[in-house]
């Protein structure tokens, strides 16, 4: 399963990647009462019934905040992937601060170098989004500085949307329930970069983890799913054990012999919803 933010804020867009608190509990319980959960790492040859991992994308505080006390309280591991850029920063990720920027525009607003005003619409919110994406960090801060400009947009970074600090995460790397994965230093989709831009991009990430755990950290999971043969070989090359994709299908022991863990993105959903998700992933619930 994986999951991004555990947090009430959950807004109307990016549903997708945030949880209730509430519905977060419910969830943990349903999976404790049907599945024998599993650590990443270990291995999935013995199940007694059908096995389940829970797994964090992004690195958000609230994971620490939110999830990390109802993890303890059900007894159940998880794999927090961390993307380092925004790491003991009040950076929000840029998918949050869009959202935060197009609610506060007007029905018709500007866009940075256009000197005609775009009217809101389904796809005006999915152009800026494919827009946005396709930038380098340095240029996404100077892009997001002038549409804010134009406006009139005064952004303010949100506690509830941060990343985990250092010893946050120093923190979760020694709790017993936890395991660190990385997640990019940048968040960038792999599939787009070249080889050795993938490898620096993944040997900066590793770094900045090892100063802070000393865990053995040799997952990867992939931002945005995103990844070509050139990330097969840096992961090869990089001595990692594998990489985790986001294309909601359920994995098997055989998935993760190959290296490549399948995931289900779990979204806001309640607990009399949650049987009727999972069975469409088709396997057994014993």
């Amino acid at each position: 399963m994986m999951y991004h933010r555990i947090n009430n804020s959950v807004g109307e867009k990016l549903t997708g990647l945030s949880v209730d608190i509430s519905n977060f509990e419910k969830h943990l319980l349903f999976y404790k009462n049907n599945f024998q959960i599993l650590r990443l790492e270990e291995e999935w040859t013995s199940l007694k019934k059908t096995g389940l991992v829970i797994t964090f994308d992004d690195g958000y505080a609230d994971n620490i905040i939110n999830a990390l006390p109802l993890l303890e309280k059900y007894q159940l591991p998880a794999t927090i992937f961390v993307t380092t850029l925004n790491i003991d920063s009040k950076d929000e990720f840029w998918w949050d601060r869009l959202v935060f920027d197009y609610s506060n525009c007007k029905e018709s607003f500007f866009v940075p170098n256009q000197n005609n005003a775009i009217s809101k619409s389904n796809r005006s919110y999915k152009i800026l989004t494919d827009f946005v994406h396709a930038l380098r960090n340095e240029d996404k801060e100077e892009w997001f500085l002038a549409f804010e400009k134009i406006n009139n947009i005064s952004f303010i970074h949100r506690e509830e949307f941060r990343s985990l600090t250092n010893s946050e995460l120093k923190f979760l790397s020694e709790h017993p329930l936890i395991s660190i994965g990385i997640h990019t230093h940048n968040h960038y989709s792999l599939g787009t970069l070249s080889y050795e831009e993938q490898k620096k991009e993944l040997q900066l990430s590793i770094q900045n983890l090892n100063e802070l755990t000393t865990q053995n950290i040799k997952y990867l999971a992939l931002p945005h799913g995103s990844y070509n043969q050139d990330t097969i070989e840096v992961m090869n090359d990089l001595n990692l054990s594998a990489v985790l994709l986001a294309n909601n299908y359920y994995s098997s022991s055989k998935n993760k012999a190959s290296r490549k863990i399948y995931r289900i993105l779990m979204p806001n959903i309640k607990h009399n919803e949650l049987r009727n998700y999972i069975k469409k992933y088709n396997f057994k619930i014993w």
